[in-house]
């Protein structure tokens, strides 16, 4: 009786189909690593043959391993390819998601941690419909007369994108009246009145808006070590694409 014999596995030559600068950034696993390319350079691919070179050749459990993208559809293709050259390795699988993804997860299972009043776990994601209706009830609502020299366009832009113009505060990471407080003229203190109209009806709610899904992320891994050590001890080796 022959003996069965394996096929090579396809992904123990997957390093050299990369290019001299690819291959060093795929190889360089320790500390920090930063790759400047133009547009389909291939930094998607080295991404994806790095989470593979880590779990081949070097041993690395696959759910250590953390990669974030920003859309949905590039994730997808991340867990595909990386699929492809590992697959078969492993039951488990290295952590693939989009930011927003990522951070519903995380706040899932700690938001309560933060001791929000009105934050739970039941409702932390808002569809565009509902973050429309929720962008649009306090910014109709505070556009009365006393309020004309905002000039916010109601015909022109989306409500979303109103809040995105106006609301900086809470990139920020500025609560309403900390924007009210560094407020130098009447139209910032108008802004700052319908932002904090804005985080009202979102409390009512008990909802987070899209922004909200990664800043109350950084202020969960900011304010709880428990949380802060939890994820540190989880991912040995983080991606950003």
């Amino acid at each position: 009786m022959q003996s069965a014999t394996r096929e090579p596995f396809p992904s123990l030559s997957f390093l050299s189909q990369l290019n001299a600068q690819q291959r060093e950034a795929v190889e360089t696993t320790e500390g920090p690593v930063l790759i400047l390319a133009g547009a389909g350079s291939g930094k998607t691919r080295v991404i994806t043959y790095r989470i593979a070179h880590l779990i081949e050749h070097l041993g690395v459990m696959p759910e250590s391993i953390l990669a974030m993208t920003f859309t949905n559809k590039a994730a997808s293709e991340m867990v595909e390819r990386v699929d492809k050259l590992v697959g078969g390795l492993s039951i488990a699988k290295p952590v693939i998601s989009t930011f927003h993804s990522f951070c519903v997860r995380m706040l899932r299972r700690d938001i309560e941690a933060l001791r929000i009043p009105s934050a739970t776990r039941g409702n932390l994601r808002l569809d565009s419909a509902r973050a429309s209706s929720f962008t649009t009830r306090p910014i109709s609502s505070s556009l009365s007369s006393r309020h004309a020299p905002l000039g916010i366009d109601d015909k022109q832009t989306t409500p979303r994108g109103r809040v995105g113009a106006y609301f900086v505060g809470q990139d920020h990471m500025l609560d309403p009246q900390e924007v009210y407080l560094q407020s130098a003229d009447p139209k910032t203190e108008s802004v700052a009145q319908i932002y904090a109209e804005y985080r009202k009806e979102l409390a009512k709610a008990n909802a987070l808006d899209f922004d909200d899904l990664l800043l109350e992320s950084v202020r969960l891994l900011k304010a709880v070590p428990a949380v802060r050590e939890y994820y540190n001890r989880r991912f040995q080796y983080i991606l950003i694409d």
